[in-house]
């Protein structure tokens, strides 16, 4: 939520890394009078991780500069000498920048990014549009990143030849496309590379991802990759099944393995932390902001956007206080709203009914000295939002969909008060898969989310402290520097214990109950088993009236003269009756449940008759012959039917 600096702690890489993002780690800002150029640093864990190896590795990244520039090749400014930023480093050499037509960016980031793989993304389906314009444009940007990644490639294998092959990394859905095209000039110009994609929203379940009509070419696209990285592991099970059910590729789900175009693409969860260390000494330095400790602050910190559930969270805490008055005049909801995408029209209209409904909520409850709700629409600075979340008493979190969300993450490592506060999650955020000891809230459930609140603010003292210490130690551990760790140890670059199983494995029995026809090899037939009664024809009141129709019987006849299929048909009438029933050549007959079995060339096998029952079939037959058309024999080895 802020601009963060952060001292890295070494990520030890072979290779240098080549990172492909929507936009470059910085935004250009241009002077009016002098047309000069100049940097204004970018906010975000992906900056905070992965500048700083990009810097040491003598590294590459791609992307737009956030303004049209004159061409392509105008220079990139050098960082201000004062820049304390997490990309002060990164030279103007090091920069490769993606100039875009205005008209086809627009399309392509505010059309197909942002009103349809993001709601589609959210699981909001019925808040996407789908246009063809939108996605040609989303295509043209895509192959025009391609082309600026090859050339950033050429340029890393002219300058630094002993530095390992590099790790291309491209992100999120605004680039879903492009790896397929750098992997294909890549291997024309013998340029060497691994490349990962990594999207840093969540990815949907396959009966909503079906819903785009170009979602194969999306898949496609992504498995260009060796690896394809998700926040949780859900995120990694919703991509294996739509690989497998849209493309139908062969899949590893124990191991996250997608096998596509003859290579093995690993699926692997990486969840992304925040500058622990930083946001701890911004809550030790930052000067109180909360004036008074007789008020329990419940703190929501959101850019202002439908995924984040902020009507939902305020109707929950307009019930909290209708159920429970007594905390009427001892809690507020300080909302803190980060202006997003205010020339759309859907985001302004969600401005309109939050502004409403903070109204309508004051209006009922506020008296001369309490409000129940404090709104900011604003941006706030590092250090006020820090000293929020270490003075805040409780912190909701409950979006209704969202790839992790790090304010999660930021409130707890300022937590560092003697009786910290509590954390509320939603299930439906990324982090709330693995911040355990935060409470759990379902931002649907509006009564049971009152509740949930009700609950955070009444907890012990001790369970507080005891849920806390749990989630600072975690989040501590598996901070930005343990992300960035765990990429390159996925991608195979560093030295590491054994990672698992990376590659697919031959095909076993067990795999043939999902892969049978699909993956038993070119050079097998098809084995099709078929019954005749009940199956190729309808059950009849009589054996005789159970006809083959023309059409199955046509079908049956083209599969019999394929080569790669073998057909037979397995009943339990006689071997000869069946094959007059069905009267087709060259196909295997099997009567009696297969003790009679007619070959295509005319040979025959019939089961031997066990010895202990020879005696009393032959006796059976002869006494029931004139009486009965139809004779079941049981026997301890099963039983035999014949026609007689």
């Amino acid at each position: 939520m802020c601009d963060i600096t952060v001292t890295h702690a070494e990520t030890p890489c072979k290779g240098s890394l080549i990172v492909v993002s929507n936009r470059l780690p910085f935004v250009l800002v241009r002077n009016e009078e002098t047309q000069s150029l100049s940097r204004k640093a970018s906010a975000g864990g992906l900056v905070t991780a992965v500048a700083p190896v990009v810097i040491r590795g003598n590294g590459l990244w791609v992307g737009w500069p956030g303004i049209q520039l004159t061409s392509e090749e105008e220079p990139i400014p050098e960082s201000d000498p004062s820049d304390q930023t997490p990309t002060a480093g990164l030279k103007s050499s090091q920069v490769v920048s993606v100039n875009l037509d205005p008209k086809i960016f627009d399309s392509y980031y505010n059309g197909c990014c942002n009103k349809t793989f993001w709601p589609l993304f959210h699981s909001m389906p019925g808040r996407a549009t789908f246009s063809s314009d939108h996605w040609k444009n989303y295509v043209t940007v895509n192959k025009h990143f391609a082309k600026r990644t090859i050339e950033a490639l050429e340029k890393h294998h002219k300058n630094n030849k002993s530095n390992g092959t590099p790790i291309v990394w491209i992100h999120d859905y605004h680039l879903m496309l492009a790896s397929n095209w750098v992997r294909e000039q890549a291997e024309e110009r013998k340029l060497e590379c691994r490349m990962a994609f990594f999207l840093h929203i969540p990815f949907p379940p396959w009966d909503i991802f079906r819903l785009f009509p170009w979602s194969d070419e999306i898949l496609q696209g992504m498995l260009g990759c060796d690896m394809v990285g998700f926040h949780i592991q859900d995120y990694c099970l919703n991509f294996v099944d739509c690989c497998q059910r849209n493309l139908g590729c062969r899949v590893d789900r124990n191991n996250l393995l997608v096998e596509h175009g003859g290579r093995t693409v690993r699926v692997r969860p990486l969840p992304i932390g925040i500058p622990y260390d930083r946001f701890v000494h911004l809550a030790e330095t930052a000067e109180k902001v909360l004036k008074t400790s007789k008020m329990k602050i419940v703190l929501g910190v959101d850019r202002l956007d439908y995924t984040k559930g902020l009507v939902n969270r305020l109707q929950a805490f307009e019930s909290l206080l209708v159920k429970y008055p007594e905390h009427r005049g001892k809690v507020s909801l300080l909302q803190i709203s980060v202006p997003s995408r205010t020339d759309v029209k859907e985001y302004r209209e969600l401005k309109e009914e939050v502004d409403q409904l903070v109204g309508r909520i004051n209006g009922r409850f506020t008296t001369a000295n309490w409000a129940p709700i404090r709104y900011i629409y604003d941006y706030v600075g590092q250090a006020e939002l820090a000293a929020l979340y270490r003075d805040a008493a409780v912190c909701l979190v409950t979006p209704l969909r969202d790839g992790m969300n790090l304010v999660a993450k930021e409130f707890v490592a300022c937590q560092i008060n003697k009786v910290p506060g509590v954390l509320v999650i939603s299930p439906f955020a990324g982090a709330g898969e693995m911040m355990h000891e935060a409470l759990q809230c379902n931002p649907y459930e509006i009564d049971d989310a009152a509740e949930v609140i009700h609950r955070a603010l009444t907890m012990p003292e001790d369970e507080r402290i005891l849920r806390m210490s749990r989630l600072r130690s975690r989040e501590q551990e598996c901070d930005v520097n343990h992300w960035m760790r765990t990429f390159m140890k996925a991608m195979g670059t560093v030295e590491f214990d054994d990672i698992g199983t990376t590659t697919m494995q031959p095909v076993s029995i067990d795999d043939f109950d999902d892969y049978l026809l699909k993956y038993i090899g070119y050079n097998h037939k098809v084995a099709i088993l078929l019954d005749y009664d009940g199956t190729l024809a309808p059950i009849a009141p009589h054996p005789d009236l159970a006809i083959l129709s023309p059409e199955t019987k046509n079908i049956l006849y083209k599969l019999s003269n394929h080569s790669d299929v073998y057909v037979a048909i397995i009943s339990g009438r006689s071997v000869d009756n069946v094959k007059k029933m069905v009267g087709i050549e060259g196909i295997t007959y099997a009567g009696n449940h297969g003790l009679e079995i007619l070959h295509p060339d005319g040979s025959k096998f019939v089961h031997p008759m066990p010895i202990e029952y020879e005696h009393k079939v032959s006796y059976l037959l002869k006494a029931l012959q004139d009486s009965v058309s139809f004779l079941t024999i049981f026997s301890r080895r099963g039983f035999y039917e014949f026609y007689i």
